[in-house]
């Protein structure tokens, strides 16, 4: 359990600074994670840090399927749940364009 809470640590903290950059080039004022996602693998230091949180998450032990997981479904919400530059906008229904596959669909708004 400690190893886990160690992993998130570093992954959020590695995350951290490109999600942000990321919600200010999403240029949208409502964008979906996914969108964010594509975002934030966009320039060169978002997948530098995307790709270090999926290490770090199987560095841990996780296969990278649940690297996957870890990062699209806990980190980058987590993330995105304590920055004051967004609020939750709901979750996306019956939009598979929507689905990466490794989260919940969700949308997200710019305040």
């Amino acid at each position: 359990m400690e190893l886990d809470r160690d992993r998130d640590r570093q992954a959020t903290a590695v995350l951290e600074p490109v999600v942000r950059q990321a919600i200010l080039r999403v240029g949208l004022r409502q964008f979906s994670m996914k969108r964010l996602i594509d975002t934030l693998r966009g320039f060169p230091e978002g997948e530098e840090a995307y790709t270090a949180a999926l290490r770090i998450a199987q560095e841990a032990g996780a296969d990278e399927t649940m690297a996957h997981y870890i990062v699209h479904g806990q980190i980058i919400p987590f993330i995105l749940r304590g920055c004051e530059l967004v609020r939750f906008g709901g979750f996306i229904h019956g939009n598979p364009a929507e689905d990466d596959g490794y989260g919940v669909p969700s949308r997200w708004r710019r305040v």
